[in-house]
């Protein structure tokens, strides 16, 4: 693959990542209740939110991302555990 298709390829796939994040940013109540959020459920909405699709299982989701969070001592479990409702009713509402 030639440099200029890599980048036309990157360029491409950057496009469409950034339009299926869209209606993820673009939501006004989920902004509203991440805003309410503690330090802690704020940094794993955040590490979460941008994989949240219409169709997405949001617990399932949580495990997946936050794993390395607590693995890498950026988040103690219990306190996952002590915000993982809150921050999961805030996700739900990326979903539409």
């Amino acid at each position: 693959m030639t440099r200029h298709s890599l980048r036309a390829v990157l360029a491409a796939t950057l496009a469409v990542a950034s339009l299926s994040a869209a209606p993820a940013l673009a939501n006004p109540a989920a902004d509203k209740c991440a805003a309410g959020l503690s330090p802690e459920g704020k940094l794993m909405h955040k590490t979460v939110a941008p994989h949240v699709k219409a169709d997405s299982d949001i617990e399932q989701l949580m495990r997946k991302h936050l794993r390395g969070l607590v693995m890498g001592g950026k988040l103690k479990l219990k306190t996952a555990e002590a915000n993982g409702q809150a921050v999961g009713r805030c996700l739900s509402l990326l979903k539409g």
